[in-house]
């Protein structure tokens, strides 16, 4: 079933229940961190809609009060099989919400116990416009408009039919850049990652997923807008960043935290939404893409890097490997 019919589906269902009015979204690592656009465009465009994110051991253990009959919980699982996640899938039911899981393996475990099941592409050849995040933000999209109503509902669905190949475009014109970084920052023991708005969601993820999970590098994901609450004490000539800038509101968030770190840091790798080709996609909505748009362009980077690192991202220590 396409997005928009497992919604219509979900709200038919619901009609007699008084509707939907929570959603939460639930799941562990880069699962959770790929529907942060999603829970960032609900936040900010939906006025009854109650919001949740959620990572899926803490559901669990602290069920949220209001999840009950008038709830629907997206859960995503890579391989189908996060025990944490499967976890959540049943308490979710058993409150009576209805559960939609994304997953990239057919017939994988979390695909047998979820009411609605949607694959996502992922790996070579993947369209940017069918990865994870995006059917997420996919998902998100119809649930308000159908739920509420979304003035740019068009100007979204235009931007999912471009975002494919502005992705494409993007992560070919970062390469040399990409390159340079990489080669600088091989032997980097800490990197920390900043970033603000659907960006903030692409900076978690590279920080817990990528540096700390795949290359065994030390790093903490800061929001822009915290930076100068705390963390920018830590920044001098040899602390390396990589900052995400996004188009849209939060941009001035991105563009304060820029300017301190080229008055008072040397080692900054700056990937910017702009320079990325997102003008082609409605002002209205642009940065609802920019987490695609952004966390494509990093995937190039930490290709480089790899490399350099002769560390492929395959690596692991734990893992899969031991219990836990």
């Amino acid at each position: 079933m396409t997005p928009r019919a497992i919604v219509s589906d979900i709200l038919s269902k619901k009609a007699n229940q008084g509707g939907v009015k929570e959603i939460f979204f639930v799941s562990c690592g880069g699962s959770l961190t790929a529907f942060y656009a999603s829970k960032f465009f609900l936040e900010s465009e939906a006025s009854g809609i109650r919001v949740g994110y959620y990572t899926s051991n803490e559901f669990v253990h602290v069920v949220p009060a209001s999840l009950g009959v008038h709830s629907v919980v997206l859960l995503a699982s890579h391989r189908g099989n996060t025990p944490e996640t499967l976890e959540a899938v049943k308490v979710s039911k058993t409150r009576g919400a209805l559960t939609i899981v994304l997953t990239y393996i057919e017939d994988s475990p979390i695909t047998k116990v979820g009411d609605y099941v949607v694959r996502y592409e992922w790996g070579g050849g993947a369209k940017a416009g069918y990865q994870k995040p995006a059917m997420g933000l996919r998902l998100a999209v119809e649930l308000l408009e159908q739920i509420e109503g979304f003035k740019y509902y068009k100007e979204m669905q235009e931007g999912f039919d471009r975002i494919s190949s502005i992705v494409e475009r993007g992560r070919a014109s970062i390469t040399e850049k990409a390159s340079k970084f990489a080669r600088a920052y091989k032997d980097e023991k800490i990197i920390y990652t900043m970033g603000s708005g659907c960006g903030f969601g692409s900076a978690h993820q590279e920080s817990i997923c990528v540096l700390l999970e795949m290359q065994w590098i030390h790093s903490a994901s800061i929001h822009s807008g915290e930076f100068f609450h705390g963390p920018f004490e830590i920044t001098d000539e040899n602390t390396p960043f990589i900052l995400l800038m996004s188009r849209g509101r939060v941009r001035p968030l991105d563009e304060r935290a820029l300017k301190f770190l080229q008055n008072f840091a040397k080692k900054i790798m700056v990937i910017d939404a702009n320079s990325l080709f997102i003008d082609e996609i409605d002002d209205s909505v642009a940065e609802y893409f920019n987490g695609l748009v952004l966390a494509n362009a990093l995937g190039v980077f930490n290709e480089k890097l790899a490399q350099e690192r002769n560390h492929p991202l395959t690596d692991r220590r734990y893992m899969w490997k031991v219990e836990y």
